[in-house]
């Protein structure tokens, strides 16, 4: 059994081999030859707008004899700002977060291996946003306007200059010093201008792509700055609002279980829906009715006939609502092979992770 750490995810993932094996494992999924079981969270009230969140999902992938669980166990609390509510997880467990990646051999049932997710979450949330763009974006694109200027906006950067030859990024944060550090640091790193803009409008007006990557769990966009031909996509739907989303042609997601099946202690054991649990309530269909867009990995499967881009004039948008944990079985599975192959990691006996009582 192999303990990665995430310094050694660092040294072993590139976005181009991330992007690769989420590819294959989607199609592998189109295909009926992988699964997923949707994502739940535990809730346990901790006080004013914050909650005890464990989070867990699977996903199994024979191709790669694999299974992985992921794990969260989370102290979040929810804040409003001016610039409105944001998800914030508290790093309470001697100032750092606690989520990890259990990788199953599927052959014999061993644990293979254990890393954080942390690393891996930023890489497959960009390659599947890149992997958006391969399949949904006019071929011509050129130019990408961002929002938000955290660790996800780093990857969504990297993934869609895989995808596309960019010219030019702009990228929108309301704090002036962290969109300029992050411009100067991505410019550095893609090797292409990443430009801050003062203005939320000035990084999406006449873009040929248009990314959300934020903390915010309401709209940081507006239907107006939005032109024909256009690619959206977002990591929460509510970054773009269901006015954006109703201007789209064509529209894609991650996974038809569009939110995480929530419990919460003082509501029953009954499964509730929302971003926020103090305004949660049985689910809703939206306005724009996006939960029922084709799922990405049949646009991947089938064709731009199933659901996708027709003409350069359209407008679509990817809307990356929930993740999966088929990801962390192909990406875990990837980092587990280059760390054998290159020696990394810290190695365990099996015996700690077996037993021989029939559980």
């Amino acid at each position: 059994m192999l303990i990665i750490s995430n310094d050694e995810v660092r040294k072993l993932l590139t976005m181009k081999d991330c992007m690769e094996v989420l590819e294959e494992a989607y199609l592998e999924r189109f295909h009926q030859r992988a699964l997923s079981r949707p994502r739940s969270d535990l809730y346990a009230p901790m006080g004013e707008d914050s909650y005890y969140v464990f989070k867990s999902m699977e996903g199994v992938l024979p191709k790669r004899r694999v299974t992985a669980l992921r794990i969260n166990s989370d102290i979040i609390k929810w804040n409003r700002t001016p610039h409105g509510i944001r998800k914030d997880k508290q790093p309470l467990a001697d100032g750092n977060w606690v989520g990890l990646i259990a990788l199953f051999d599927m052959e014999n049932g061993k644990m293979i291996a254990m890393l954080p997710d942390g690393v891996v979450q930023g890489f497959r949330v960009g390659a599947t946003g890149g992997l958006a763009i391969k399949y949904m974006a006019r071929q011509d694109a050129r130019t990408m306007g961002l929002f938000g200027a955290g660790w996800q906006a780093e990857t969504q950067v990297v993934s869609a200059c895989a995808a596309r030859a960019l010219d030019y990024i702009k990228v929108y944060s309301p704090t002036r010093q962290k969109r300029e550090e992050f411009s100067q640091r991505m410019s550095a790193r893609v090797g292409i201008p990443v430009i801050a803009v003062d203005r939320p409008q000035d990084a999406a007006v006449g873009m040929d792509i248009v990314a959300t990557t934020t903390n915010s769990i309401t709209q940081v966009i507006r239907p107006e700055w939005i032109s024909p031909g256009t690619h959206l996509s977002c990591v929460k739907h509510l970054e773009l609002g269901e006015d954006v989303i109703a201007q789209a042609d064509c529209i894609a997601v991650h996974s038809h279980s569009s939110v995480p099946e929530n419990y919460i202690i003082g509501q029953g054991e009954r499964c509730i829906y929302g971003q926020d649990p103090n305004e949660q309530g049985e689910h809703q269909a939206s306005e724009s009715g996006w939960e029922s867009a084709v799922e990405l990995h049949t646009l991947m499967g089938a064709g731009a006939g199933a659901g996708g881009r027709q003409n350069d004039g359209q407008i679509s948008c990817f809307i990356n609502n929930i993740g999966l944990g088929l990801q962390f079985a192909a990406v875990g599975a990837l980092v587990h092979r280059l760390a054998r192959e290159q020696g990394l990691g810290i190695q365990l006996p099996d015996s700690w992770f077996t037993e021989d009582v029939h559980p």
